[in-house]
């Protein structure tokens, strides 16, 4: 992802050998080498995840979801 995504956006990152989507909660590091703190939660990720969790993933890694949750 080149531009930092904002708190509350719907993202996608890797899982597994596809993508769920989440909602980033925050943003951190220095330029270069940010990471995004993604929320996954059971109605937005497709049940992948049982309860609510969080993950942190190289800003790199993130991309905007296509569709609104």
């Amino acid at each position: 992802m080149t531009a930092t995504p904002a708190v509350g956006e719907i993202v996608t990152v890797p899982w597994g050998v596809g993508t769920v989507r989440g909602k980033v909660v925050e943003v951190y590091g220095l330029a270069g080498r940010r990471q995004v703190i993604v929320e996954l939660a059971p109605e937005l990720s497709g049940h992948v995840v049982d309860e609510p969790t969080t993950v942190a993933f190289p800003l790199a890694s993130v991309e905007r979801a296509d569709v609104p949750a």
